[in-house]
Formats: structure tokens, sequence, C-alpha cells
């Protein structure tokens, strides 16, 4: 199961962030500014968030897996529809298709990892997905920016196009749905008690605030990445996609030593060291002098952030056990609206502040919800009083 839905999330984390390198072609080809091309982030991740409650619902009504299938299909449709986009506007509704599409696919599979295994296991069983999602995007970030450079960026909207064809016919053989599970009858009240379970937890005010605080911090900075570096003279398309792609190697890298680190470092600590590390590497990406400081400082950063991230998806899958697919979505929500409004905030911080400010202003918010997580996290693993 976790090799199918591994293969599900590699396809849609492509496609979340594959379009961070080709934001300078894109306007240029269809004679649009940077900046306004850099709003295709928030094209994918708002309808991507808005989607999330609606899918999450479903999915404990009709099945998890019936989700995730129908999902990967309408993604593969609306690559295909951006790949062959005339005007700026058709990329920019083919990208809020895709968001829809994709909402269903990601949460959904960590739901279901919740449902099959249990909280000592299962920030490792998430790993694995963070694993195949981060593969996923130094993919697309390491090879968009030379693809656009040498070809052009259609190429990188065929191939995932192709990819999600591929793993759809892959989950309609080897991941059926169960015939046994315990579902909710579909009404408005069974869909209203799965989220007032979530939002009652005790959890959801730190794991709900944390994620959106990190949406906005590090999801909202990516787009700027390329063209922050061209702007500064200090890397081409192709080095900016490196450099986003060091990122992605940090993340991989977080998911092979999690186990060790969990045994060395407990939850608490995890996230506390996790949010130290973004805020001193985002403070080098704010005054890197070359490509390579910055893919250096990026690569340091995509394992600091997830050491924060991975804990609190752990958290995420538990804020609402009797309705975990409604849980997890209004999580993967909360943290998809704050990477929609993050590009946003980012464009209007970056014409205030300038361009160093707002990128330091990204790692101290994350250092503020790693001591925040850690505190709560250190707390909840003391031992009660006999």
């Amino acid at each position: 199961m976790l090799l199918v839905l591994s293969v599900a999330a590699f396809v849609s984390a492509f496609t979340i962030r594959m379009i961070d390198p080709l934001v300078p072609a894109i306007g240029r080809d269809l004679g649009v500014p940077v900046e306004t091309a850099a709003l295709l982030a928030t094209a994918y991740t708002f309808p991507y968030a808005l989607s999330q409650p609606v899918f999450g619902a479903l999915a404990d009504i009709i099945g998890k897996a019936i989700v995730i299938k129908a999902c990967v299909a309408a993604l593969a449709v609306s690559l295909a529809l951006g790949a062959i986009a005339t005007s700026f506007d058709y990329l920019f509704v083919a990208r809020m298709l895709a968001g829809v599409a994709g909402g269903g696919i990601i949460p959904v599979a960590f739901a279901l990892i919740g449902d099959r295994f249990s909280i000592a296991d299962r920030q490792w069983a998430l790993s694995r997905l963070v694993m195949a999602s981060q593969v996923a995007i130094l993919l697309g970030t390491a090879c968009g920016g030379l693809v656009a450079t040498h070809i052009g960026w259609r190429p990188m909207f065929v191939f995932p196009a192709v990819l999600a064809a591929i793993a759809f016919v892959l989950m309609i053989l080897a991941l059926p749905a169960r015939a046994t599970a315990k579902r909710p009858k579909a009404s408005l009240a069974g869909v209203k008690a799965g989220y007032v379970e979530t939002l009652s937890s005790p959890w959801a005010v730190v794991c709900l605030t944390g994620v959106f605080m990190e949406g906005v911090a590090m999801s909202g900075l990516t787009p700027f990445i390329a063209a922050r570096m061209e702007q500064r003279g200090i890397g081409t398309l192709t080095e900016a996609g490196l450099a986003l792609g060091a990122m992605s190697i940090g993340g991989i890298a977080f998911t092979l030593a999690v186990r060790r680190l969990l045994a060395l470092l407990g939850r608490a600590w995890l996230v506390r060291v996790g949010g130290i590390i973004v805020a001193l590497s985002l403070l080098g990406v704010a005054y890197s002098t070359s490509w390579q400081m910055e893919a250096a400082c990026l690569l340091v950063n995509g394992f600091g952030f997830f050491m924060v991230h991975n804990s609190l998806q752990a958290t995420g899958t538990e804020l609402a056990p009797h309705a975990r697919g409604s849980g997890v979505a209004m999580f993967a929500f909360v943290f998809f609206m704050g990477q929609a409004i993050g590009p946003v905030l980012y464009l209007w911080l970056f014409a205030t502040l300038g361009p160093h400010v707002p990128v330091v202003l990204g790692g101290l918010i994350v250092l503020a919800v790693g001591l925040w997580f850690g505190r709560r996290l250190a707390a909840a693993d003391v031992p009660s009083p006999r």
C-alpha cells in the first residue's frame, strides 16, 4: 500500500512545485511580468486548499481509495490542458483545475496511513510519502530550469500528465477499496461532526496555526527563488532549479534519518532544532552571493523544515481519529491556504521591505512555530503523576 500511495504522492507533489523554476520562462513566453507569472503558484494552491475539506469528508463517506483514484485521473487531464495552453489566462485556469484535483490525493493518502498504522509507526510511514514527494519536487525543480532553458516549459506539464495516467492504472490494479470499512452515512450532520471533532482536539490550535504559518513562510517564498537569483545576477534558470532541488535533497535526507533523530532528540527537541535550522538557513538565502551558497542554504533548510513539518503531519493525523479523512483534510486545507496566501504576501513584502528582509522574516516565523510546538510536545510527553 505504501508503494502505491507513494506513486500518487510523487505525481501530486511534482505538480505542486514544478512551476517554481518555470516562472521566468512562462512570463516571457506568454507575455506577462514575472510577478504575475509567479501567481500560478497561487492558482494551484488556492483551489487545492479549498477542495480538501470536501474531499476529506467524501473520503470518509465513500472511501479514501475511490477518492484518490478519481483525483489522479482528473489531475492527468488538467495537466494535459496546461501543456497546450495558448495564453496566460488559459494556463491559469488549467492550474486551478489541477489544484482542485490535487486536493484529494496527498491529504487522503495521509488519512489512509493514519487508518492503517499505529501512532508509534505513523511518523515513519508518513516520511515514506514525504520522501516520494521530495524526490518529485527535486526532479521538478532541478530539471525544470534546465528543460525550460533548452526545450521550453511545456514538457514539464506533459511529463506529470503521462505519469498521472500511469499512476491511475496502478491504483486501479493495486489499491482496492475496503469492503469491510465502516463509513458514516452521507449527511451534512456527519460531515459537520467530523470537522467539529477536528476543531475540538486539544492539538487543533497549535497544529493548524503552525502549519498555516509554515505554508505562508516557506511555500510562499519558493516561487520567487528563481526570479531573485536572476535579478541579483547569481544564477540562471538552470542554476535556480538546482538550488531549489537542493531543498528537496534536504527533505529526503530527513526522511532517511527520522527514526534516529526521534530516538536522539525526542519529539519536542526535533521541532525546536528544526525551527532554528530554518531560521539560520533562510538568513543565508537572504544574503547569498552565489548560486552554490544559495543551494547549500536551501539544502539545510529542507532538512530543518521537515523536522518541524513532519511532526505537525503526524499530529494532524490524530486531530479526528473517528473521521480521519476530515481531520487530515482540514490540516492540509490550512497548510495550502497558507501556501496560497504566501506568494501574494511576499510580493507585497518585497515591494515594501526590499529583497532581503522578507526572507529573514520567513525564517523567524518557522522558528516561532518550532519553539511553540516543541513546548506543547514537551508538556504532552511529561508522564502524568501517579
